[in-house]
């Protein structure tokens, strides 16, 4: 479980058992995001400002797995 879990939080065993209680949500939202929210293809249109459009699709794909990551809770 990543740390970001517990911030701003004294009692961490009690925040864990409270976030493992989510775990069913976050299998669900895990699939729905993995379904809708797919990784978007690299940029092939080289014409100009193809670069900023290749660092938006990179910054994308990051969110998302950062996003599947943190859902993901103990299987790391």
């Amino acid at each position: 479980m990543q740390a970001v879990w517990f911030k701003g939080h004294k009692d961490k065993e009690a925040r864990r058992k409270e976030v493992l209680s989510y775990q069913n949500a976050f299998d669900e939202l895990s699939i729905i995001l993995e379904q809708n929210y797919r990784k978007k293809e690299s940029v092939r249109d080289y014409s100009p400002g193809w670069e900023h459009k290749q660092i938006a699709v990179n910054e994308y794909n990051a969110v998302i797995d950062e996003i599947l990551t943190l859902l993901k809770l103990n299987k790391e």
